[in-house]
Order: C-alpha cells, then sequence, then structure tokens
C-alpha cells in the first residue's frame, strides 16, 4: 500500500470544520488540567498533614476544606502558596485573556515565561 501524508487521507480541512476541532481540543485541554484541591495536593505529592504544617492548620481544616464545593479565592490562593506556588486568574473569553488580580496588593503578576495568550489589556472592563 505504501506511505501517504495524513494531509492526502484527511484531505482540507475547512474553516468552520478547523474551527470546531480547535474549539474541542481546547475543551479537552481545559479539562485535562483542571484539578480540585486535593488533586492539585496530591499532584504536588503532598499530604493533608503537609499542606496543613506550611499553612499552620489542621488536617482537619485541610479536609474540610478540600471536601467543601465552594471555597474562596483566597482559599485558593493560600493553598497554592502553601504548595510552593502562585496563582493566577485569567478572564477568557473569545477574543482576548485577561490577568485579574489575586494578590491583596492588587498587582498582576508578571508572566514567567511568555503566554501570548494573555492580553496585555490587564484591569480592561
Amino acid at each position: 500500500m505504501g506511505h501517504r501524508k495524513f494531509s492526502a487521507i484527511i484531505g482540507t480541512i475547512g474553516p468552520e470544520r478547523r474551527a470546531r476541532i480547535d474549539a474541542i481540543k481546547e475543551a479537552a485541554r481545559a479539562d485535562a488540567i483542571a484539578f480540585n484541591l486535593a488533586e492539585l495536593r496530591k499532584h504536588r505529592h503532598m499530604t493533608q498533614v503537609d499542606l496543613a504544617r506550611r499553612l499552620q492548620r489542621t488536617q482537619a481544616t485541610i479536609s474540610a476544606i478540600e471536601a467543601s464545593e465552594d471555597n474562596l479565592l483566597s482559599t485558593w490562593r493560600a493553598a497554592v502558596e502553601g504548595m510552593g506556588g502562585r496563582l493566577e486568574l485569567v478572564a477568557v473569553f473569545d477574543d482576548e485573556r485577561i490577568a485579574i488580580p489575586t494578590s491583596l496588593t492588587g498587582t498582576v503578576p508578571s508572566p514567567t515565561r511568555p503566554n501570548p495568550g494573555i492580553s496585555e489589556k490587564r484591569g480592561a472592563r
């Protein structure tokens, strides 16, 4: 049978079909990286006791936070910082992504690596 290019097998993809494919890929990517707090902690190889110690809380408090379906942004920020990270919040629109401040100072941290998906219109409303 021989080898053929993939593009020769599937033919050309129109712009509407390409947009649908791209939307499906973006949704799948978002689903693949959507962790709840317990999954994030486990992904970082931490126990509830480890995180509780870093946040100066009890293990029972961490368990309650993880069981909650509606944590405050400040709770997420504290937990992520307790794991050694930094919480970033992004508003996603069809045509742009806007970084939202999550710190008490109201400043938006600069990305540590280039991210063309985040708009330079920080703070735009």
